[in-house]
């Protein structure tokens, strides 16, 4: 999650409340209903979610 403080916007991983080493932005909102997983009308079953990262490298 993102907290504005100080000025600024500061990461913070509230489920292990350890330091990470990067993160993979999926949505941002005010809270949980501005950006819900699945926004529709009926019963869900998340059967399975993935994310496929790449390192890029940062040299030009």
């Amino acid at each position: 999650m993102e907290v504005f403080i100080d000025g600024e916007w500061r990461t913070f991983d509230p489920r292990n409340n350890v330091p990470r080493i990067g993160r993979i932005v999926v949505a941002r909102g005010r809270d949980a209903t501005d950006i819900p997983l699945i926004n529709s009308f009926g019963p869900h079953a998340l059967k399975g979610f993935r994310v496929w990262t790449y390192e890029v490298s940062s040299t030009s």
